[in-house]
């Protein structure tokens, strides 16, 4: 009998040697293909780096910095300075990729119904202006936010303000 529970023992360690052993193979095989992989990847990552020069420079060349200022008609006003977005971006993708919004698509564009839990009403609702810098004055364009095209350094507002003041007071 204690020959038989000894060989017993002994098979159970020996099954698990080899497959401990398996496994601790498996697993080193996938780390030297996985190391490998990472390693090229960085090595072409540089590469494409001193091909392209300074990484910063590429991202800058692709995107813009705008500021955004989110008036919300109770005397809470956010700025967002420095905000990087794509290039190609309109004032609507800036509000979108800066708060919690929504809004509706209408035969004049898309039209801003909230931002941020404040809500058009019959007596308020949502503008958008941009900064003139040449006549250092704000606009309030007669389209829609998603047409209007951002470049570099663009100062946008979006105000929640009353219907009954026209035109609405500029923002701050």
């Amino acid at each position: 009998m204690e020959r038989r529970a000894f060989t017993y023992i002994a098979l159970a360690m020996l099954v698990w040697a080899i497959s401990g052993t398996a496994t601790a193979g498996y697993y080193f095989t996938q780390y030297t293909i996985y190391h490998n992989e990472y390693r090229n990847l960085a090595k072409g990552f540089n590469t494409l780096s001193g091909a392209m020069g300074n990484l910063s420079e590429v991202m800058e060349s692709i995107s813009l910095r705008v500021s955004v200022l989110v008036s919300y008609g109770n005397g809470t006003k956010v700025w967002h300075n420095n905000t990087a977005l794509p290039v190609g971006s309109t004032a609507f993708t800036a509000i979108l990729s800066l708060a919690n919004v929504r809004y509706n698509e209408t035969s004049m564009g898309i039209l801003v119904t909230s931002v941020d839990g404040f809500a058009n009403n019959s007596t308020h609702g949502w503008f958008y202006w941009y900064r003139d810098t040449e006549k250092s004055e704000w606009i309030l364009p007669n389209y829609s936010c998603a047409e209007y095209i951002l470049h570099r350094g663009d100062t946008i507002a979006f105000a929640y303000e009353s219907y009954f003041m026209w035109p609405p007071p500029f923002p701050t």
